[in-house]
């Protein structure tokens, strides 16, 4: 079993949009909400003047708990990432950041399965699907 450790976010600049902070600040708050699926994935902070959205994803992992003969026992293999979006006119900027370290076995027989490469997959589709979701036409009623 290892421990995998990243230190540094991973940060992408979106510099190619056309809209205004205010509808760049509503399609990433919308983008957000429909990532965050999980109960535990939540919008920690939102600031639409600032243009600021702040949250703590889940990336992988559960929590199991098992009643043992004698005691209860948990395991938990939850692996959460910080995602802070800025936006500004006509540019957005979105950082990754695993908030913890977390238990990885290349065995394939645990749960702890959530290896490096599986994080830098996972955080590359949530990239992708932020762009799309920048670029996507507004809905107006």
């Amino acid at each position: 079993m290892k421990t995998i450790q990243i230190d540094e976010p991973v940060v992408k600049v979106f510099t190619d949009l056309d809209d205004s902070q205010d509808d760049l600040f509503v399609k990433a708050n919308d983008w957000m909400i429909s990532m965050f699926v999980d109960a535990s994935s939540v919008i920690q902070f939102s600031d639409k003047e600032a243009g600021v959205l702040i949250g703590k994803y889940l990336m992988s992992g559960e929590l199991r708990t098992q009643t043992s003969f004698l005691t209860p026992a948990s395991v938990d293999s939850r692996v959460y990432a910080k995602i802070d979006v800025r936006v500004r006119d006509n540019r957005a900027r979105i950082s990754i950041e695993p908030l913890n370290s977390w238990q990885y076995d290349d065995s394939g027989l645990t749960i702890y399965n959530y290896s490096k490469e599986n994080f830098y997959q996972d955080m590359d589709k949530l990239f992708l699907s932020f762009d799309n979701a920048l670029k996507a036409e507004t809905i107006d009623f």
